[in-house]
């Protein structure tokens, strides 16, 4: 390795940039040719460099021996490429990938060179990527990232620094470049997960709190009717009430015990209350629905949901047809297929029989999420 002293790296004023994606190109450019590119994230800065080319990470090895940077992993591009790195994930693995990404977590495991594309790494890359014993993943949030990600091959390697600013980066002399955004979007450090088996432990604090890693982490059941007022409210809150009854805790500690139960609507009319006579017949059954406020289904819930209930097969078919990935998390409240018919404009009586009904399919569902 060529040890004399370095230029100082090229800055590149992203918000000045007549056309970001020419940044872009000159970034994947940097990483081809082996050198360290300096990148802004929604936290602190990172210095980035190509797992396959060998200057690239001696040159970090060295930065990080200076006290420079922090612990290297991996940056993906989406999720579900943690399987091919990883394959033996546990399901709260899978949900906190699927949830936090991208976003600032960075997900850690026992280092094993033996599995998954570390087997097609070099002992120099490696040896980088374990220095903590465990090999780290993050998809971090800003866009420039996920460009340059696109358009290289092979894996990438980010390692923190400590500052918000670019000014961190500057007088490293094992820089190429460096594209400066200003001031990261959110203060602070990423969160670092340990994930062990099916467990997972904070390895280090940051902007995501262990409370939300928690909530992420958990099962999340959706409810899903027409227009969020009647069937899938009654649903949730039902569902709740025999939830809490069956684990011996309140409703309120069920995200502490690993469950969160939502519903929302295909064709819902954002922040209505709960229809009256539901929640005057959920209340006879021991739940609330006093601070129901109706939603519709969006991506984002769809895409953190691990199983999807519909009151009927045409709510099923057109969440299907929405979101195709769904097919193998939605599943119709009767197991024998049939619908539930929406009670709206009906008695109080036929919203008592709906109730009946729903908690009837409740406890063959509960039955199916509840570790044996």
């Amino acid at each position: 390795m060529n040890n004399a002293p370095r230029k100082t790296p090229e800055r590149i004023d992203l918000a000045a940039a007549d056309d970001p994606r020419d940044v872009v190109h000159q970034a994947v450019a940097c990483l081809a040719q082996g050198e360290i590119l300096g990148l802004p994230t929604e936290t602190v800065y990172v210095a980035a460099a190509s797992g396959t080319r060998p200057t690239a990470i001696a040159r970090l090895r060295e930065a990080r021996r200076e006290g420079s940077l922090g612990a290297a992993m991996i940056a993906l591009r989406g999720h579900g490429e943690l399987a091919d790195w990883i394959p033996d994930r546990s399901v709260a693995c899978s949900r906190l990938a699927r949830r936090a990404w991208p976003g600032p977590v960075v997900l850690r495991f026992p280092a094993r060179p033996d599995q998954g594309l570390f087997t097609r790494l070099s002992p120099e890359t490696i040896e980088l990527l374990s220095e903590t014993k465990t090999f780290g993943f993050v998809i971090p949030e800003h866009d420039l990232i996920g460009e340059i990600l696109d358009l290289t091959p092979g894996p990438v390697v980010l390692m923190e620094t400590a500052g918000e600013t670019a000014a961190g980066l500057v007088d490293g002399d094992w820089l190429r470049m460096l594209i400066d955004d200003g001031v990261s979007t959110r203060k602070g450090r990423s969160t670092s997960v340990l994930i062990e088996g099916d467990g997972w432990t904070i390895e280090r604090e940051g902007v995501v709190s262990e409370q939300e890693i928690a909530r992420l982490a958990s099962t999340l059941v959706l409810f899903v009717c027409t227009g969020n007022t009647c069937r899938s409210p009654m649903a949730e809150a039902l569902c709740k009430a025999l939830l809490a009854k069956r684990l011996g805790c309140s409703v309120e500690e069920l995200p502490t015990r690993g469950f969160l139960i939502e519903s929302a609507g295909l064709a819902a009319s954002p922040g209505r209350p709960a229809a009256r006579e539901a929640v005057e017949i959920v209340r006879e059954r021991g739940a609330s629905l006093a601070s129901h406020s109706s939603r519709q289904v969006d991506r984002d819930l769809i895409r953190r949901a691990d199983r999807i209930v519909t009151m009927t097969r045409d709510h099923h078919s057109t969440l299907v047809s929405r979101a195709p990935d769904t097919i193998d998390r939605v599943f119709l409240l009767d197991p024998e297929g049939y619908d539930v018919d929406d009670p709206i404009g009906a008695d109080r009586h036929v919203y008592r029989q709906t109730a009946q009904l729903i908690e009837k399919h409740l406890e063959h569902l509960i039955d199916q999420i509840l570790p044996a």
